[in-house]
């Protein structure tokens, strides 16, 4: 075809979508327009964004274009807000609604009818991209999660390219304008591409862009600043703006293909120069210019629904009719026999075989290209039978040791990475670096470590950027890890709400599977931020997340480091799910064999019998590994100061939305009696808020028995002994909850009780004064052995 062909073609293409947008947002009759408009036309309730529909359209048929052209994959992904309506009628020109759901869309008029009558409306279409729809990989409605997503996506995957459409509004946003830095992570020798489009129309709800109101000048050098090439288009220019988006299109896939030759051919490729367009198009645009004396198109009123009383008011039914009539939807198409829409030959041209439509991208569709993981074998790993109970050691080296043996299994795959917004070293993880490295695609000096050009480990000082890759990568069938200090996770608590979403929508959609887990580590836990202080404490991720649907969000809180790798092995096994691994950098005492952890891991809970009596008079529990020391610490002075009280020790590692342990252990709360007693007092050690807890036991009937200790909000720069102090969760505090559980269930009489709980008081005065002279915990604490 010749550019001028396919100019003409990209314009009905255009016009097309454009006039199936506009339906969806207005009509539930008369939806092809064969007769003008009359007020039972419309919808009784009016709901959509109209003023970013026409750039998606306009970006859709351009990528076409080019998969139509070179032949290859492409995803497209929508940035902007709610722009559905576009998303919806080019999924449904390509056929990829109608393949997907033939009873309901079918390539007719009633299936334009479908989609028109349920778009915004209840039990309907969203107004957002969504897991419902073909080819989509986000669940769209919160702002700024785009561009990282696009690049996880196209990880591992060398032949694909995703396009992004990336808002102005939506650049404004903290996630996105982090996402820029990835082109410092991304090898184009064994990885795919990303094509972003700035979408500048230049309003978003009630105001102006900040890319909106910058020049060409501005706009150019600020993204050549971040190391891109721009390549600007501009309705505003002479030249066809239809002509300068081909030629724009053209161009970047052109500087595309040669980065990628020239890293494929074995050159090193240092600060490649992705290229980016800046798209500047009126918000609006063909829509209602004005009305009643409003400027509508390329202002921030053509942003939701225009002309909206058109149910009623002649005067906006006109517009409307005028509108849709502009687009002269009639002459783009006819029917067969069998009532079937058959599109003009033109646009025809611009629908890519089946298996290249984006709507039908497999990429898309993670659970059908999903390959487990080769898992490393625990006994190697694993601190062996001979070790001694109590001996110490360390939770997160031994998780980096299983990510060094997976790397290195799975090397082939290439289907299982670690993104990492805090260095990987400082979590302990640096085991990885024996199989693989950093990625690093700007300069690597000689002195610099464990960098390389494709590394499987992506390193950036970005949570955001680097949860919304793993994203990517995992809802495209891949593995991926985050490790982060837990006190910053909260930073992702939102994005990880939108995984959850995504993930929750997608269950029964019919073509879709499920995907793997998002596995994220929570490593330099409160407990340790004594050094910190105070800003680096804050467990909230936990209670946010254990919010959650329970079959998606699980929080693994290991005692030890076999009971780390037990549940590093089922969280890679995870499918539609976002695991939560809480586990301790520092050394710290083991308890479990890997069969009992293995064990363990199977309810999420367990009765340590070689710490417990029988018969027991008070139970103490502990969930989190400083937690679980602490309980064991407070468990040896209760068998000093009271030998012949009965003692019985409970650990909790697993938590779900429905209660303690396993899903399937949470789902038979009468086995709690069995755990905890049906009568005797509980003091419950917790490494987060205690409210999580609370709300977790709240229906079971023993919940009044339970004492929960857990983090108070206090804290500040001090020692690690100091921080449970201040928290009531270290060893002292518990005896002294212990004592009085005791007491109430006359255990113990009156003298006694107070005898302890004074004591452990005593004990708490001498420690600070302790620390206060000499700066560190005494020996005694700091060196403490588990003695049964």
């Amino acid at each position: 075809m010749t550019q001028q062909q396919e100019i003409a073609a990209l314009k009905k293409y255009v016009r097309a979508t454009n006039f199936l947008a506009t339906s969806q947002i207005y009509l539930k009759n008369n939806v092809l327009f064969k007769r003008p408009l009359q007020h039972g036309d419309i919808k009784p309730r009016l709901l959509g964004h109209w003023g970013t529909c026409p750039g998606i359209n306009f970006v859709y048929a351009n990528v076409n274009r080019l998969i139509t052209k070179h032949n290859r994959k492409f995803l497209y992904l929508v940035g902007p807000g709610h722009g559905f309506p576009a998303v919806q009628a080019n999924l449904f020109v390509e056929g990829s609604l109608s393949h997907y759901y033939p009873e309901i869309i079918p390539y007719n008029e009633d299936g334009i009818s479908d989609i028109c009558r349920k778009f915004s409306a209840a039990y309907g279409y969203p107004s957002h991209a969504n897991p419902e729809a073909p080819g989509q990989i986000l669940e769209g409605g919160e702002l700024g999660y785009s561009l990282s997503v696009a690049w996880g996506a196209v990880l591992d995957n060398p032949d694909l390219i995703a396009t992004v459409l990336v808002g102005d509004g939506e650049s404004e946003t903290g996630p996105l304008a982090a996402s820029w830095y990835a082109n410092r992570l991304v090898s184009p020798e064994n990885n795919g591409a990303i094509l972003p489009i700035v979408h500048i129309n230049g309003y978003k709800i009630s105001g102006p862009t900040r890319m909106g109101r910058m020049d060409r000048e501005e706009l150019e050098a600020e993204f050549t600043g971040l190391g891109y090439a721009p390549i600007y288009v501009d309705s505003a220019l002479e030249e066809d703006v239809y002509v300068q988006m081909a030629n724009a299109m053209d161009k970047a896939y052109a500087m595309i293909t040669e980065i990628q030759r020239v890293a494929r051919s074995g050159d090193d490729v240092c600060k490649p120069r992705w290229p980016v367009i800046l798209m500047k198009t009126a918000k609006g645009w063909t829509g209602v210019p004005e009305f009643d004396g409003k400027k509508l198109e390329g202002n921030c009123d053509s942003h939701q629904v225009i002309v909206n009383k058109c149910a009623t008011d002649e005067g906006h039914l006109t517009a409307l009719n005028d509108w849709l009539d502009s687009y002269k939807f009639h002459e783009l198409y006819s029917m067969n026999d069998k009532g079937e829409l058959i599109f003009d030959e033109e646009i025809q041209t611009l629908i890519p075989p089946a298996e290249l439509c984006c709507g039908q991208q497999r990429l898309s569709y993670g659970g059908e290209v999903v390959q487990a993981v080769k898992n490393p074998d625990l006994t190697e790993l694993a601190y062996g039978p001979d070790v001694v109970r109590g001996t110490r050691g360390y939770s997160m080296n031994k998780m980096g040791e299983w990510m060094r043996d997976a790397f290195k299994l799975n090397a082939a795959e290439r289907n299982i990475r670690i993104f990492s917004p805090d260095e990987t070293y400082s979590n302990q993880l640096q085991a990885v670096f024996e199989a693989t490295d950093r990625a690093w695609q700007w300069p690597i000096e000689s002195w610099d470590e464990d960098m390389s050009r494709d590394g499987r480990v992506l390193e950036l000082l970005s949570e955001n950027l680097l949860f919304g890759m793993m994203h990517g990568y995992t809802v495209t069938g891949r593995h991926g890890m985050f490790p982060t200090y837990e006190s910053f996770s909260q930073v992702i608590a939102s994005m990880a709400d939108q995984y959850c979403k995504y993930v929750h929508a997608s269950q029964g959609i019919h073509f879709r599977k499920p995907v793997p887990a998002c596995n994220v580590v929570l490593s330099s836990l409160l407990e340790r931020q004594d050094h910190n202080g105070y800003s680096h404490q804050n467990p909230s991720f936990l209670g946010a997340m254990l919010e959650k649907h329970a079959e998606i969000v699980s929080a693994y809180l290991p005692a030890d480091a076999n009971s780390t790798l037990v549940y590093t092995e089922k969280a890679f096994a995870g499918r539609d799910k976002l695991n939560i691994l809480v586990a301790g950098k520092k050394e710290l005492p083991q308890w479990l064999s890997l069969e009992e952890a293995r064990k363990q891991a199977e309810d999420g809970v367990m009765i340590w019998d070689f710490a417990s009596d029988e018969n027991p008079d008070v139970v103490l529990a502990g969930c989190g590994d400083y937690a679980t020391q602490e309980a064991m610490a407070a468990l040896v002075l209760v068998r000093e100061q009271l030998p012949r009280v009965k003692v019985r020790f409970v650990s909790v590692t697993e938590l779900n939305a429905n209660g303690l342990g396993s899903l399937e252990f949470a789902a038979k709360p009468w086995l709690l009696d069995d755990i905890f007693t049906p009568d005797k007092g509980v003091v419950f050690n917790y490494h987060g808020y205690p409210n999580t807890i609370k709300k977790l036991v709240f229906d079971y009937k023993g919940a009044s028995r339970f004492r929960i200790k857990g983090y108070e909000e206090e804290g500040s720069t001090t020692t690690p002994f100091d921080m449970g102090v201040r928290n009531g969760t270290s060893r002292y505090h518990l005896v002294i909850d212990m004592a009085y559980k005791l007491f109430q269930q006359g255990v113990i009489d009156e003298t006694t009780h107070s005898r302890i709980t004074t004591e452990m008081l005593q004990n708490l005065v001498d420690h600070k004064n302790y620390i206060k002279a000499n700066g560190v915990d005494p020996e005694y604490i700091e060196n403490w052995e588990w003695k049964r």
